[in-house]
Formats: C-alpha cells, structure tokens, sequence
C-alpha cells in the first residue's frame, strides 16, 4: 500500500519526502525562439507543427529554466555577453532581480539598454570594493557574494568571465611562482554549494567561459575547451557554444544613412550556437543562428517577427505551408520573401503585437521598439497592404528615419 504524502518519515524527514516531482520554478527567455525551443523540447520549431507538440502553450514563457547553472563559451567577440545581456534584460520584464559581475571589465552600457536592459534596476559589480579599494576581491570571495545576491532575492546573475576570477594564492604570488590547476580546483570547491543555492532560491546563474585549445588533442577530436577543468561542465546543466557565423552571410549591414553612395555601415554580425549539454530537453544535433547587433537599427525585422509569430502560434505551419492571415506560402524563405516583397511587415508586427498582449507574452527588443505605421495598426489590412514607401522607415528608438532594409553585403 501506498504511503500518503503526509506520512510521517520518522527520522527522515527533513532529508527526504514523499514524491519525486520536481515543480518548474519558471523560465526567463533567451528572445531568441528557435533557441528557446530547442532547449525546452529538443527540436527545431521551423519543422514540427507547434499544436502537435506536447504540453507547449504560447501564453507559457519559454527559455532557460531558472535554479540551474548555466555555461556560456565560445571565441572572442562571438556574442557571449550579448546574449547574457538579452536575458538579463528579459528576467528585468518578468519583474525578477538581476546581478551582474564584471570579472573581465568588459561590460557595456549601450549594449546592455540595446538587449533590453534597465541598467538603474541591475546589481552591478566591477571587482573592486567600493569602501576599501585597495583591498582586493579575490576569486574565493565571489561565490559568497554570489550566494548574498540569491538571499537578496535575485532571480539571474551573470559572472563574466570564469577565466578572469584570481584565486588568492595566485593573487599573493610572484611571477616566479608556477601553479597547476588552481582555477579548476576553486570552483571544485566552490560549485557544489552554489548549485545548492542556486535551487534553493530559484536563481539561474549563468557564467560566461572563454575559449582554450586543448594541445593534447590530435588531428582527431575537438581541441576547443573552456578554462575551469571539469567540475563546471559537470556541473553546468546546460552548455552553450557560442561562435562566429563565418561567410559572406556573417555581418548585418546598412547603408550609411547620411552618404547612400557610400560604404555601408556594420551594424551586427551573426553568431552559431551548439548545444553541448541539455539537461532539460533530449539533444539538439544541429546549430542554431542568432544575430548580434551593435546599434538599435534591425535589418533583418522580418525574420525575428516570423519567429516571434510562430512562438504564439500566429503563423502556423502543415507540411512546410506557412499560414498567416489569407497567406499560405511553402517554404521558411518564401514566406518571409513574401512579406517584404509585398510591404507587410507593419500589419504582421501589428497582428503580433495584439496577440502578445492577449497572451501576456513578452515581445523582443526588436519588435517591441519597431514603430509600426499607423494605417497598419488600425486593422485595416487592405489599406495596411498598400501602404507606399519611399525607401526610409522609422524603426529606431529615436523614432528618426532611417534607410529600408538594405541587402547583406558580400564579404571580398
């Protein structure tokens, strides 16, 4: 027979209970759907039909789940922390508590409001004690505080980056002195009573880990891993790769908006992501592309809102038919062909942007600061259709017009 829950366990109580149900404590987006998807399911939305797929509900946020701890890693410049600052960003519209650790002095302002960020709302810290800054802030510490910011009630903390934390010993050393492997043995040390934190209190913490090449490898095998031995991958209940598209399709350009004739402007690039491990969902064999922009001009509109659609079940898809409104289109490519070919992107980032509030869903930074015309806004889709354009759009958070959606430029 059966024990009830309420059965008292004796001496275990306390120690164990009765079930093995583990309640979800929420998800924070990463804003980027395909990726979101294929860390809660394991597949690619592009090719399944949403309404067939088990237990997914648009109105249910999607993303990392929060309690975990979570490896970012990847080349320099890849996006890493763009990445981190899009889901700080999203965790700040959910109404949750956000730390973030500048080990490597590498934060930005602009990039961090770009993602999404209320920068007045975010613990901050630069390594370096504010009443005492001659005293140092050793690698040792930075798991205490960590721990402090979880009581406080944070919801996501960032420590960017693992390879910069100094353990004491190394920071008291002289250049003579040679040690082995103390980086991978303070957070041996360290690791296991943060995770327990981390659970306790509901908190995705998230580190950001460069790239080493590992010298034993041969010709066969990857030579690519990440500073802190193995205790952090082991640890780490997801880990992502996160790398540089290469290509003549790796940079987002504009054309420069005060000189059309000349070079054009550099205005993101796009960055692949390959899940390594993914406790959450069975594996994802293939690589996800996100961009990463450096300014607040978003040429490929298009896409995220094709995405974004899918997300809450707008656009639907049988067998590779897209379906949005009267459009039926086969095809990723031609739908979003379609929509710029026939100017209907202000009605279908109206159309999202209805849905999403009934859904109480939260829209990525690109919809939600694209300024939608106001004959496509009114739900007049004929008028909205016919709109003439005369090249420029306002989609900057200035709201000054800037040149359409120029093409992706060739690399030489």
């Amino acid at each position: 027979m059966a024990k009830k829950k309420d059965e008292d366990l004796g001496g275990l109580d306390g120690f164990f209970r009765m079930g093995a149900h583990n309640e979800s404590q929420g998800n924070v987006p990463t804003g980027h759907f395909m990726l979101d998807f294929a860390i809660q399911y394991g597949m690619d939305a592009s090719k399944v039909d949403l309404s067939k797929v088990e237990g997914y509900d648009p109105g249910k946020t999607l993303g990392i789940p929060l309690g975990p701890l979570v490896e970012f890693f990847g080349e320099e410049g890849g996006g890493k922390s763009s990445l981190a600052y899009r889901i700080v960003g999203f965790a700040q519209k959910l109404g949750h508590k956000v730390a973030w650790i500048d080990v490597e002095r590498s934060y930005k302002e602009a990039l961090a409001k770009l993602n999404g960020c209320d920068i007045d709302k975010m613990l901050y810290s630069n390594m370096i004690n504010a009443k005492d800054p001659d005293k140092p802030i050793y690698g040792e510490n930075v798991f205490g505080f960590m721990i402090e910011a979880m009581k406080y009630g944070c919801k996501v903390i960032v420590l960017d980056s693992v390879a910069n934390l100094v353990p004491k010993a190394l920071y008291e050393a002289d250049d003579t002195q040679q040690f082995m492997g103390l980086l991978a043995r303070m957070l041996s040390q360290n690791l296991g009573k943060l995770i327990a934190h981390a659970e306790k209190h509901g908190c995705l913490v998230i580190f950001i880990n460069q790239l080493r090449k590992n010298l034993s490898i041969g010709k066969y095998g990857d030579p690519d891993t990440s500073p802190g031995g193995h205790s952090l991958k082991h640890n780490a209940s997801l880990r992502l790769k996160i790398t540089k598209k290469t290509g003549k399709d790796s940079n987002i350009w504009m054309p420069d908006p005060e000189d059309e004739l000349g070079d054009p402007i550099l205005m993101g690039r796009y960055a692949r992501i390959n899940i390594m491990k993914n406790r959450f969902a069975k594996p994802f064999l293939g690589s996800i592309e996100i961009p990463i922009y450096y300014e607040a001009y978003f040429p490929e509109i298009e896409e995220v809102a094709f995405d974004f659609g899918r997300q809450i079940k707008l656009i639907s898809v049988r067998n590779e038919v897209y379906k949005w409104d009267d459009i039926r289109v086969k095809g990723r490519k031609a739908f979003i062909d379609h929509i710029v070919n026939n100017r209907m992107i202000d009605p279908l980032i109206a159309a999202i942007k209805i849905k999403a509030l009934e859904e109480d869903v939260i829209l990525p930074p690109e919809i939600n600061l694209y300024k939608v015309d106001k004959k496509a806004s009114a739900g007049d889709d004929d008028v909205a259709r016919q709109i003439p354009r005369d090249g420029k759009k306002k989609n900057s958070p200035s709201g000054e017009d800037i040149p359409k959606k120029p093409k992706r430029k060739k690399s030489s």
